[in-house]
């Protein structure tokens, strides 16, 4: 979907009060990798609101960078229409509200029914939507986790002849 189409978003929660800042005033405009985005969520201690699904591989690395330096995303599945996704983020704000201003991760907003709101821990997330990856991701994270640090040790290499000499 085109991001002018949800322009209006961004305006109505201004008139909420609400302090947002869309793609385009951030400088996020165009083809660009969804992790950009939420790194620049972080930075701004901001909640990143996505339209996409963040399935396939662009989900993968958002998820990643979610597990590694955090981040709050709110997602919003199947709001084709600008009101029906500031509907569900009015519906479902007592859900998704708490749970992002204590804890990184992901708030997913389905429907507006009472069970149409779930919230994810990083590690959740990407173990319910990246299931093959989050395995791999599990070692590798417990791996560097026990890891001791130990500094390496390089052994002397005198400079070269020629370039030894000042004459």
């Amino acid at each position: 979907m085109d991001a002018s189409v949800y322009a209006p978003v961004t305006a109505m929660l201004r008139l909420l009060g609400w302090d947002v800042e869309s793609a385009e005033q951030a400088g996020l405009t165009g083809k660009i990798d969804d992790v950009k985005w939420v790194i620049h969520a972080r930075k701004c201690n901001r909640v990143g609101v996505t339209f996409d699904e963040l399935r396939a591989r662009q989900g993968e690395k958002v998820s990643r960078e979610l597990r590694r330096h955090g981040g709050k995303v709110l997602r919003i599945n199947g709001a084709y229409n600008p009101f029906r996704a500031i509907g569900k983020l009015l519906y479902h704000y007592s859900d998704w509200h708490p749970f992002l201003r204590n804890n990184d991760g992901v708030s997913v907003l389905s429907d507006v029914r009472p069970q149409g709101c779930k919230n994810y821990t990083p590690e959740e997330y990407h173990l319910h939507y990246h299931r093959i990856d989050a395995v791999l991701f599990a070692g590798y994270l417990e791996k560097r986790k026990s890891r001791p640090y130990r500094p390496r040790k390089r052994k002397y290499c005198p400079p070269p002849e020629d370039q030894s000499t000042f004459i």
